[in-house]
C-alpha cells in the first residue's frame, strides 16, 4: 500500500518548469505563520548542542509537554514526528485486528499492514458529510469480535470532522469493557476551538486509550519533525517502552518542543489568523460552481468536483492542491485544501472560480 501525501513541491515545480518557490501550496496544512520568531533563537542556540547525543529518557520535553496538559511526564512518549509514532504504537501494541475509517489518514492501515494486522474500513458516508456516527460504530465493533485495535483521526482527516469527547468517552468505554486499544490521532486537534475538544483531560489508568499529536503543523515545523503520544494505561506504556528506539527525537527538535507552548503569543495570532481566514475561505468556497465543499472543524476543507484535472489546471496557475483519489472511500473528484493567508486564499478562489466556471476548457 503507497500513500501520497501533499507538500511536495520540488517535485511538481520540477515536472512544470517552475521554481518551487513559486508554488502556492494548499496540499499541506501547515499554519502559514511559519516558524515562531520567539522559538528561532532556540534553535540557532541549540546547534552547538548537536555535537552530543541527546538524553534518550527527553526528560526536559517530556515535562514540558506534560505540564502544557496536565499530566505526569510518564504519560508522554516523544518521537520524530506523528507517522513514526503511529508506526511505533502498531509495533507496541499486540492487536491482530484493526478498525479505520474510510476516508482517513493513509498511514495507519500501512503501518498496521506492516505489523502483520489485518485492516478493516468502516466507511463514512457522503450523505451525511461524513460525520461519524458511534452508535453504529459500536454496533459494527459487537458484531467484529475479532477487531481488537480502533485507530480514530480527530478531526479526521481529510473531512475534518469532529467526533467529540462525550461520545469518544462511549467508544473508549467500550473499549475498556471489551479489551480493545483505541489509538486517537489528533494531529491537528490543536487548530479547533483552541484546542479544548482533545481526548486527553479524559484519559485514564483503567481506559486503554493512547492519543497522538504533533507539532508539525500547527507550530509550522515539518522539517524538523516532532510527535508525541499521551497514555495513563499501564500497559500501553509498559508495551511502548519495550520497543522503543534510542535518541528518537533529534536536538533541535527536543529543545524547540522544551519552547513551543512558551510562545502563547504565536498561538494566539495562530487563532486570530484560523478564524478569520477559515470563515473566509469557506464562504467562498460556497460560491464555486462545479464544487461542493464539506464543513469541517479543522484547518482544511474536502471538496468535491466533477471538473476533469482539476488538480492539474491549477498547477499551471502555480497552485499545488491535494488530490484525495488514494484515499480509502473516496476517488478522482475529491480534493483537501488548506486554510492559508490571505492573499493566498484570495488566489485559490480566483483560480477556482476560473477554471469552475469552464470547466471543459
Amino acid at each position: 500500500m503507497k500513500v501520497i501525501h501533499g507538500g511536495n513541491r520540488e517535485k511538481i515545480a520540477a515536472q512544470l518548469g517552475f521554481s518551487a518557490d513559486e508554488m502556492l501550496d494548499f496540499s499541506a496544512n501547515i499554519n502559514p505563520l511559519g516558524l515562531s520568531k520567539r522559538l528561532l533563537p532556540v534553535l540557532t542556540n541549540a546547534l552547538s548542542q548537536v555535537i552530543y547525543y541527546p538524553n534518550p529518557e527527553y526528560p526536559a520535553l517530556k515535562r514540558s509537554i506534560a505540564d502544557h496538559f496536565n499530566v505526569s511526564k510518564d504519560d508522554v512518549m516523544v518521537g520524530n514526528g506523528a507517522v513514526q509514532m503511529i508506526f511505533d504504537m502498531a509495533n507496541a501494541v499486540n492487536a491482530q485486528h484493526a478498525l479505520v475509517l474510510a476516508p482517513t489518514f493513509g498511514e495507519y492501515e500501512r503501518s498496521f499492514n506492516r505489523s502483520n494486522m489485518t485492516t478493516d474500513h468502516y466507511g463514512l458516508a457522503q450523505a451525511t458529510g461524513f460525520e461519524l456516527d458511534v452508535a453504529d460504530l459500536l454496533a459494527t465493533l459487537k458484531a467484529k469480535p475479532q477487531i481488537d485495535l480502533i485507530c480514530l483521526c480527530n478531526p479526521n482527516n481529510p473531512t475534518g470532522t469532529m467526533v467529540k469527547p462525550t461520545e469518544m468517552l462511549q467508544i473508549a468505554d467500550f473499549c475498556r469493557k471489551n479489551h480493545k486499544w483505541l489509538i486517537i490521532d489528533e494531529a491537528f486537534m490543536d487548530f479547533v476551538d483552541h484546542d479544548q475538544w482533545s481526548f486527553v483531560t479524559h484519559l485514564s489508568a483503567q481506559l486503554p486509550v493512547m492519543v497522538l499529536r504533533s507539532a508539525t503543523k500547527f507550530f509550522a515545523i515539518p522539517g524538523l519533525r516532532l510527535g508525541f503520544a499521551i497514555t495513563k494505561n499501564l500497559a500501553l506504556k509498559a508495551a511502548w517502552q519495550a520497543q522503543a528506539e534510542p535518541w528518537s527525537v533529534n536536538t533541535l527538535a527536543d529543545q524547540f518542543g522544551q519552547h513551543m507552548y512558551d510562545d502563547q503569543h504565536y498561538i494566539e495570532q495562530t487563532y486570530d489568523w484560523l478564524t478569520r481566514e477559515k470563515a473566509y475561505l469557506w464562504a467562498g468556497l460556497q460560491q464555486l460552481p462545479n464544487v461542493h465543499a464539506y464543513e469541517s472543524a479543522a484547518n482544511y476543507y474536502l471538496l468535491k468536483s466533477d471538473v476533469p484535472n482539476l488538480r492539474e489546471k491549477l498547477w499551471q496557475r502555480r497552485i499545488m492542491i491535494r488530490s484525495c483519489a488514494d484515499y480509502v472511500g473516496l476517488g478522482q473528484d475529491y480534493y483537501r485544501v488548506a486554510v492559508r493567508a490571505h492573499s493566498e486564499n484570495t488566489q485559490l478562489l480566483a483560480a477556482l472560480k476560473a477554471i469552475c466556471s469552464n470547466p471543459v476548457s
